[in-house]
């Protein structure tokens, strides 16, 4: 029975590590190479539409490039590129 309670508390601390984890993979940038070697936001429009994406906007944020963007099926989504190799790093729907 003492260890319920020493068992709970890292229950606790364990879901508390991990949130706090992911949160922190969220703010880092996709890339660290210099902008010089970042693709256009052409480049990137190209390389999704060439993917089945119909492309709202592009913007380049700490890192990343951001994409809304719309699927096949009309569902959209939020979509975090690496502006150099272009692949996705995240997507939000």
């Amino acid at each position: 029975m003492r260890f319920a309670p020493l068992s709970l508390a890292f229950c606790a601390l364990t879901i508390i590590g991990s949130s706090q984890a992911a949160n922190a993979s969220d703010d880092e940038a996709c890339t660290k190479a210099p902008k010089e070697q970042w693709q256009t936001i052409d480049q990137l429009t190209s390389k999704l539409v060439d993917q089945g994406y119909k492309v709202k906007k592009i913007e380049f944020e700490d890192g990343c490039a951001e994409a809304g963007v719309e699927d096949k099926d009309g569902k959209k989504a939020e979509l975090k590129l690496d502006p150099v190799t272009a692949a996705v790093v995240k997507t939000e729907r």
